[in-house]
């Protein structure tokens, strides 16, 4: 009681000060009465009140044990009650209430994972960016609220803290940019009926195998923000979505009892065996992470590898974990673990989780050898190496990442790929394009591995900058320009309609089969007969053969085919129907033109015979293609490939966007020139953007030297004169094609001879030896006549 105590008598000097007047006059606090009776009550209090605020720094305190205590806890809601899970609408729980008895919510807010949009932190060395990627209009955008090199801050390209969270809240650990303050919340905002993404705690620090990131991910699509973290961390289901609540829905409106069915409001259903008699649950906490915690926003795979081909990082077969080395404390300032870190966040404590302070160590402060070896890490001796290398290198050149090649290795990343995010229809994608290893000169003014990307998306120039534009504007500037494969997509859904079809519809073009596969998207396979290349056929994939949609047949026969004239019916009829249609379909023969007058088929004749059978669309009485000419050509050439974009169709786009319009794709700029034909320029804004790299670790005898300097010096040298080729949503040959010596800012020259010189240099030593054998002959014969000449036997001899 004496802590408590002291902290009373202090509420009440606070009290006797504050009451104490300028005249001197005070209160007479030893006399009996209602002065002192308010004067004791007040004091009290105030006591109690620091008792209260100085807890908070207790809980900050670790208090030496080594032991985890046991989660079971009462849930409180986000209104700061406490969960009654057989309650008919429990509200989901909320970390910042259930936790914040022990843990101080907004000094956890202040962590790496949450504090991007604090100016006042410094940046430090660069990390991966958040890419807003949008296949259909090519864009590609790196953003960082962090101010990064080749980033663009959310803000400037106009992304509200809503936008960005529905983009990218899957992989967001929540709190910062999803948990805004009332004063940041802009009116086009659905806050109100999403809730904020707080700070998911359990999805990191959750040990049980509940714990579900898909789960967290399509809540979040589904703007569930405030249900996530429950469904997410296994405590219950959730049902429903806030997606498709009306703006104007309300926490407090409650479910729609004449909507069961399309806006369902969400709601958690707790599962009662996490909970006891008191409504408690066991929250099965780990003060440590696992590294499947990290891994599920962190994880990079080469393209095409296999999981059981994956070695992983050498650290983890050795035994440690992700946490072992990136630490935090209460604050969640994680060390990231970089050389340097310690001058960019003035934390000298971190400088012993970089590789040489834990491999080799430190110097004592009054010299001697500190120790190295941290956590069993052994020793490195670098025999042989010149200490050049140790001051312009990184240790990550030699140990991280895949092994040099003609050209960096293709990668995938959990953020900017949408890894992780398991169902039937996966959410993974190609783009953006992202290579390693490139090595580049960071701020330390040594070389290190990076992971690299080339820029893509549409802008305005302004002022001799360029403005990125947001895919919605592309695409309501474009109307049909990027639709082509979702215009085959939809006359081949609306071909499934077709009674006794009897098959699958598909078009065959170019001597190719395209047919949608089960995620909607086009499959082409080989034409298994001649078909002419110029011809689009739609055709019905029977048991394996292909066979023609419409069946020959000639109009102008005295008695018409009745069974011909039957599925021309059922054809149009199923396109007539079709969601989006651009007109009526009709089919155009010879001198005929067929469509559907009141349900039926109707003969009428065509304005421009043709040999051919012609599917098309009338659109203000004249007969459009079916499928546009443009959009066929960009069909075969992006069918089968990552790339959405041809020439031809940024061509059409920048027309329709009008002057001063550009598109950046491959580390080139597209526009228009003044006779309308699309060129290709270089500029700033398309440059690479780069982040470095520090995993996967190899072993050392995997490193880069250990089988020789030619492991880098050669005259061919993949790690010096590598290619490194823009990529990005644009198909075209036009694209930047730098070499890796250009990234390291090194000349390739000097490089060049000096790598060839390791050709000759076998040769060299042989030739040396040999000198010096001659040299050492010569001095062994010229020693023995000074010594002969000096003991007099040579003129005896004479």
């Amino acid at each position: 009681m004496t802590g408590a105590h002291n902290k009373v008598i202090t509420g009440y000097q606070i009290i006797e000060s504050f009451l104490e007047k300028k005249n001197g006059d005070t209160c007479q606090i030893k006399r009996f009465g209602t002065c002192s009776l308010f004067f004791l009550v007040v004091s009290i209090s105030v006591g109690l009140l620091v008792m209260v605020l100085s807890a908070d720094d207790q809980h900050l305190k670790w208090d030496g044990s080594r032991v985890s205590p046991v989660h079971r806890i009462p849930l409180k809601d986000e209104l700061n009650q406490e969960i009654i899970p057989t309650e008919s609408y429990p509200l989901p729980f909320s970390a910042r209430h259930t936790c914040a008895p022990c843990h101080v919510y907004d000094q956890v807010r202040q962590g790496l994972h949450f504090n991007a949009t604090d100016a006042g932190r410094p940046a430090g060395r660069p990390g991966e960016p958040w890419v807003w990627a949008d296949e259909k209009t090519g864009t590609m955008l790196p953003l960082s609220y962090r101010k990064w090199k080749g980033m663009w801050d959310p803000r400037d390209v106009g992304l509200t803290a809503w936008d960005f969270t529905v983009l990218f809240g899957r992989h967001l650990t929540g709190g910062g940019v999803a948990e805004p303050a009332d004063k940041d919340i802009t009116p086009e905002s659905r806050w109100d009926v999403s809730g904020k993404l707080e700070i998911n705690c359990m999805g990191c620090h959750n040990a049980s195998r509940l714990q579900d990131p898909s789960e967290w991910a399509r809540q979040v699509m589904r703007q569930n923000f405030r249900w996530a973290a429950a469904a997410a961390a296994g405590l219950g289901e959730v049902g429903g979505m806030a997606s498709r609540l009306a703006a104007t829905w309300d926490l407090f409106d409650g479910p729609d009892p004449d909507d069961k069915e399309w806006a369902v409001v969400p709601s958690v259903r707790y599962d009662p065996a996490l909970f006891d008699s008191k409504h408690k649950a066991f929250l099965d906490i780990a003060y440590k992470p696992e590294d499947s915690r990290c891994l599920a926003c962190h994880s990079t795979a080469p393209i095409g590898a296999h999981k059981h081909e994956f070695d992983g990082d050498v650290h983890t077969a050795s035994g440690l974990k992700c946490v072992s080395c990136h630490r935090n404390g209460i604050g969640h300032d994680m060390v990231r673990g970089y050389e340097g870190e310690s001058k960019d966040y003035d934390e000298p404590a971190n400088e012993a989780f970089t590789c040489a302070g834990c491999h080799l160590g430190k110097e004592a402060a009054k010299g001697g050898n500190g120790f190295s070896g941290r956590l069993g890490a052994p020793f490195p001796k670098h025999n042989g190496f010149p200490k050049i290398h140790f001051e312009r290198l990184s240790c990550t050149v030699c140990h991280s990442g895949p092994l040099p090649a003609k050209e960096p290795a293709r990668v995938r990343t959990s953020r900017a790929n949408r890894l992780g995010i398991f169902g039937i229809a996966r959410w993974a994608t190609d783009m953006p394009a992202i290579v390693e290893p490139v090595y580049i000169r960071g701020a330390d003014k040594k070389l290190a591995p990076h992971r690299v990307m080339w820029p893509s998306f549409w802008a305005e120039a302004k002022d001799g900058k360029f403005a990125p534009l947001t895919p919605d504007r592309i695409l309501a500037a474009a109307g049909d320009t990027l639709n082509a494969a979702e215009s085959v997509a939809r006359i081949l859904i609306a071909l499934f309609n077709i009674p006794d079809l009897g098959g699958t519809p598909v078009m065959v073009m170019a001597g190719r089969i395209y047919e949608l596969n089960p995620d909607g998207v086009l499959d082409v396979s080989a034409y298994p007969d001649q078909a002419p290349a110029d011809v689009l056929i739609w055709a019905v994939r029977k048991e394996g053969k292909v066979l023609p949609l419409l069946p020959e047949f000639d109009p102008d026969a005295r008695e018409p085919n009745p069974n011909a004239e039957a599925q021309v019916q059922r054809v149009l009829l199923a396109l007539d129907v079709m969601p989006g249609a651009p007109g009526e379909p009709v089919l155009l023969i010879k001198k005929a033109l067929y469509r559907i007058t009141n349900g039926y088929l109707e003969k009428k004749e065509n304005p421009a015979p043709s040999e051919t059978s012609k599917l098309a669309w009338l659109i203000d009485g004249k007969a459009e293609p079916l499928f546009p000419d443009f959009a066929r050509r960009a069909v075969l050439t992006l069918t089968g490939t990552d790339q959405t974009l041809t020439e031809e169709q940024v061509g059409m786009v920048l027309e329709a966007l009008g002057k001063d319009h550009v598109y950046v794709s491959g580390g080139k700029v597209f526009y228009l020139d003044k006779k309308g034909k699309l060129e290709a320029g270089s500029d700033e804004a398309a440059a690479p953007v780069a982040w470095p790299l520090a995993h996967e670790v190899r072993p050392a005898r995997m490193a880069l030297g250990t089988n020789g300097c030619t492991d880098c010096h050669e005259a061919g040298s993949r790690f010096l004169f590598g290619r490194v080729k823009g990529y990005g949503p644009l198909r075209t040959s036009r694209v930047e094609v730098r070499s890796v010596h250009s990234f390291m800012g090194l000349g390739k020259p000097y490089h060049f001879f000096f790598g060839l010189s390791f050709a000759v240099r076998p040769l060299f030593k042989v030739v040396l030896v040999a000198a010096s054998l001659v040299i050492g002959a010569m001095l062994l014969i010229a020693g023995l006549l000074a010594l002969g000449r000096a003991s007099g036997l040579i003129e005896k001899r004479r």
